[in-house]
Order: structure tokens, then sequence, then C-alpha cells
């Protein structure tokens, strides 16, 4: 059965390691206060926070380690983000909106813009804006005269890369041209510092041929024997009205060999030319807690039962195989070492 915070819905999450623990951050959202009612959980959320001990997932006293705030431009609810420690400093990257934004519309829906802010602590625990962050997202919405839907600017996940030094934030967007069931992309900004982001415009590292919206992006490098691979998962969302037959899941994508990734830019990544994988099906938003293990350790959450009802949480733990070809294979007990 997966673990659930108590009396609260559980989805999104990510990951970062302090030593000794294992720690987790997810959206959640008390159940009472959406009246059971799991759809309105999206504009009630907040984020939570758990470590993983011997008797598995527990809560943290300090709940919630993130929350909207009243007359500011993250005041609506806080979503999906990541964390990267820089200096022994953590920075969380969250998504959120603000009330007095205007609606925009676009070939699916209407809503209102989607920015990026951060939030830094030094124990994991206690959580505050940074300077820059405090008034203004970090990394704003593109917005209406951008190459994107001005709508859609969501999920960042920070890495810092090993060749150059600086920053990046792949971030889920929709180009403003993208036809009504493809053309989902992840955008990206870089920055020296983690408090500097780069105005636009915005760089992609991919666009999706099969689905219009991409989620909860993982990116990282893989070295395999003379070379080097990019993989990108993510979990691809089914609007109501344009629903699809494909398993609903974590997916991934994965780049060609690469002899010297120094030489590459990440919006000039050589892709395969495939479709994108199905890693899990069923479990939605997975990621693993870390990429660059040998058999790193993989959790999703289970979107939907039987029925099509709501289900959430953090799944029991797969261990990742990732063969020569450069596929990924799950399995439900650490592999031993060769």
């Amino acid at each position: 059965m997966p673990w659930q915070p108590l009396n609260k819905y559980c989805w999104d999450f990510w990951f970062v390691y302090k030593e000794p623990n294992l720690h987790v951050f997810y959206l959640q959202a008390n159940r009472l206060a959406c009246a059971y009612i799991a759809e309105r959980r999206h504009n009630l959320s907040s984020i939570g926070h758990a470590i993983l001990t011997d008797f598995g997932w527990q809560e943290s006293l300090q709940d919630p380690a993130l929350a909207r705030r009243e007359g500011h431009w993250d005041d609506v609810s806080i979503w999906t983000g990541s964390i990267i420690e820089k200096e022994g400093c953590y920075y969380m990257f969250y998504t959120a909106r603000c009330s007095q934004a205007k609606f925009v519309l676009t070939a699916h829906e209407r809503r209102q813009p989607q920015n990026i802010g951060v939030a830094q602590s030094d124990n994991l625990l206690v959580w505050q804006r940074t300077s820059a962050s405090k008034e203004n997202p970090i990394i704003p919405n593109p917005g209406l005269g951008s190459e994107f839907d001005g709508v859609s600017w969501r999920d960042p996940y920070v890495i810092k890369d090993a060749t150059d030094g600086q920053f990046y934030a792949f971030i889920c967007a929709c180009p403003s041209d993208a036809p009504t069931d493809a053309g989902g992309a992840v955008a990206y900004a870089i920055s020296l510092d983690l408090e500097d982001w780069q105005t636009q415009p915005y760089r992609v590292l991919y666009v999706s041929p099969e689905f219009y919206y991409l989620e909860v992006p993982q990116v990282f490098w893989r070295k395999q024997p003379n070379c080097w691979r990019l993989y990108l998962l993510f979990s691809p969302y089914w609007n109501r009205f344009f629903e699809r037959r494909d398993p609903k899941g974590t997916y991934y994508v994965r780049s060609l060999p690469i002899k010297d990734r120094g030489q590459i830019t990440y919006d000039h990544i050589p892709w395969e030319q495939k479709s994108a994988t199905l890693l899990s099906n069923g479990l939605y938003g997975g990621k693993f807690a870390n990429p660059e293990e040998e058999n790193p350790v993989f959790f999703g959450f289970q979107l939907e039962d039987e029925a099509g009802h709501f289900v959430g949480g953090i799944c029991d733990p797969q261990w990742a195989i990732f063969n020569d070809d450069g596929t990924i294979g799950l399995c439900n007990s650490k592999p031993h070492s060769n």
C-alpha cells in the first residue's frame, strides 16, 4: 500500500538527501478542507515534509514546509518544485499563482499564469523566501508575448551541471503554436548562483511529439561505457476534454550516446527519434531518489484506482536497471552489484 500523510491528500513529490537521511517533500491538501473531494486539492495545496526511517516515511513536525502567502504573488496555492544544495544551504524552487492575475485562454483551458519562486533553509525544516523571491517570482512566466502560451510554467527541476558549473532550472511549458494534442515542452533557465536567473528568451530542452502537457520532470546524466546519455523523466497530463488512450504513468526519453557532454548544450541534445518509453504504468510523477547511483531507487504515486478515483501517496520502492542500450527496467528488489 502507498504511504499517505495523516488525513491529507498527497501527490507530486521530490527528494533531497541530507546525511544521514533521505527527505521527501510533497504536495498535500487537507482532506476535510477539500470536503473529501480530491479534485479540490489543487487550489488548497501546500508542501509537506517527511523523512525515511527504518519504520518507513515519518512526517515532519514542521508542517507545512511551505504554504501560500496572502497578498503576494504566490497567494493561491503552492505547486511542484525541487531542492538543490549549495554551500550548506538548501534552495527549494516551487510553482505558484497569484489570485489577482488575469486568466489566459489556451487551447485546453482558461487559467492563471504559473510562476516560479524559491525559498531557502539550512536544516530542511524552516524555510524562508529569498530576498529576490519575496515580492516577485524569481523565474517569471514569459507571458503571451513569448513563444509560450502564457500559462504553463511549472514544476522546476534544478540541477548543477558538472561541466560548466552553472545551474539549470528545467521547467514544463507549452509553446504558443502547439497543436491541441502534442507539443508539450521542457524549457530551461540558467543561473550562476541560484539567485539571478537569465531573462527571456528561455531555451528549450525537449518538445514532445506525443503529449500536450508534460509534468514533474527529472533530468539527469548517466555514464555508460565510452559515452554519456541524458535522460528526461516526466508524466504526461491529460485534460478531461482531450482524453487519450495512452497509459497514465511515468515516461522517459533518452539521448543518443554522447562522447563529450561538455561539447553539447541543452538546447541541442541529440534525442533518440523514438516515442517516449513508459517506465511505470499507473505510477505518476515518478522520480529516482539519486539517479546517478548504479541502481537508483524509484518512487511514484498511484494516480487513480480502477474506478477512476484519485489515490496519491508514495509507493513502495523499486530499483532501476540501466541497460547497455540506454533503456531502463524496474524491479521490486535491489539488484546485486556486479
